[in-house]
């Protein structure tokens, strides 16, 4: 007798590190005998990988289980990640919900659901996210072939007044320094150019007096590895030292993203964050002069309570005098739980989109300023995407191109000459704030 293998299908809110750990776990599903299919279509198994870091989040988060309940009524239906890690037990409530895995519980999905079909009760695992040996050593990092982004760290403990990350996600834990070298080293050797280094505070990466520098430097020695990328780094917490390697090195990146949320010393102050407007401006000029081209971007939060219009018209003044290289830009939305939510002094909604408006702008025009210092060199663009007899990729400063090429091109580095015409002006914004990629965390 053949046997029908099992079908899951998965859906992700929240930020790229999610959606990492989302296409690891669709890689492991595989290896487990799953087929993996379409959200929109019916499974055996649906997981739910959750947002918890707005009231809004929450609130897509059951209605993604609820729409998945309703077209496969008879599937097992799996809640994971943030939204329960906060919630705790009470996630278990929630109608139609089989098996509830926390943060770092969510790995142990394909035990969890064997124990559940012997038993036929439901499942609840949230471990305590603050455990600095829980590492979850089963992630294993899935990749498209030319870009892969690697995690190399989890949680954070800045305790931003706007952010529930802490308590969702959990103290800064490192991932074994030796164990990322050989998935690295397993993803360059089977076709993997670029890897994103990626984490939620990944300039707080230390294992046993290894650091991110270290573990850079050793990265660079795979011979098959081309490209070093780090996601969104805390300004405080990149150093000189990296910086000045990045100005030598032909592997990693010209490219940082460092998360200012506000160009207000009173906003900053008033968010919990551990450096001010004076601060950001040196570290930027630290990396200036070592890479006068870096790619430099940021994101901003508009309408967090208290930031009158003067306010916002002094945190604009500071972006445009950074330039940076492009904005990510999120309206405050007030998450239950954290200190920001009660404050008092809030910015109507109103206002709030008429200054995201504004930084929509000021972004497009800061892209464009940018690209176009680039305009008439050659550069190099490790090629990622056919469609349409078109192939895009990325340039070493982050620019994304976009020409007519070949299937032939995919996955290789050639050197156009770039113009207006091939250079793509993508913008990133959404509509509201989300505390994981606005407080330093965002994967790129």
């Amino acid at each position: 007798m053949t046997l029908i293998s099992p079908r899951i299908s998965f859906f992700t809110l929240g930020c790229k590190l999610n959606q990492a750990e989302t296409a690891a776990l669709q890689h492991a599903a595989r290896k487990h005998g799953y087929i993996p299919v379409d959200f929109q279509e019916s499974a055996d198994v649906i997981v739910v990988n959750s947002c918890t870091l707005t009231n809004r989040a929450d609130r897509k988060t059951r209605q993604a289980l609820f729409q998945a309940k309703r077209r496969s009524p008879g599937s097992i239906l799996v809640l994971a990640g943030c939204y329960p890690q906060v919630q705790g037990v009470g996630a278990a409530e929630i109608p139609g919900v089989d098996i509830v895995l926390g943060t770092r519980d969510k790995f142990a999905i394909f035990e969890a659901l064997d124990t559940f079909r012997e038993e036929r009760e439901k499942t609840v695992r949230i471990s305590p996210v603050n455990n600095p040996e829980r590492w979850e050593t089963t992630f294993i990092a899935a990749t498209e072939r030319s870009r892969a982004f690697l995690k190399i760290q989890e949680g954070c403990s800045n305790y931003c007044t706007y952010c529930i990350v802490p308590f969702a996600r959990g103290n800064p834990v490192s991932r074994d320094f030796e164990n990322t070298l050989q998935e690295a080293k397993r993803l360059s050797e089977t076709g993997c150019r670029e890897i994103i280094l990626s984490g939620i505070d990944i300039g707080a990466y230390n294992d046993r007096g290894k650091s991110l520098m270290d573990l850079v430097v050793e990265l660079e020695k795979l011979p098959e590895l081309k490209r070093i990328r780090i996601s969104s780094i805390e300004m405080n917490t990149l150093s000189d030292a990296l910086i000045r390697h990045a100005a030598v090195s032909e592997k990693l990146m010209p490219h940082f993203h460092l998360s200012l949320q506000s160009g207000s010393d009173t906003i900053l102050k008033a968010m919990n964050r551990k450096y001010r407007t004076e601060d950001f401006y040196k570290k930027v000029a630290v990396i200036r002069k070592h890479l006068p081209d870096a790619s430099i971007g940021t994101d901003v939060i508009v309408g967090f309570p208290g930031e009158s219009d003067a306010l916002f018209v002094e945190s604009m003044n500071f972006i445009n005098e950074i330039a940076f290289a492009y904005l990510h830009i999120f309206r405050f939305s007030p998450r239950r739980g954290t200190v920001a939510a009660a404050m008092k002094d809030p910015v109507s909604e109103t206002r709030k989109k008429e200054r995201a408006t504004l930084l929509k702008d000021t972004d497009r025009n800061l892209r464009e300023t940018y690209a176009s210092r680039f305009y008439g060199t050659v550069q190099p663009v490790l090629w990622e995407q056919f469609e349409d007899g078109m192939c895009s990729g990325l340039t070493p400063h982050y620019l994304q191109i976009r020409e007519a090429g070949d299937p032939g091109m995919l996955n290789r580095i050639t050197k156009p000459e770039l113009n207006a015409a091939n250079v793509i002006m993508k913008s990133d914004n959404c509509g509201a704030t989300c505390p994981q990629e606005s407080s330093g965390s965002k994967t790129l």
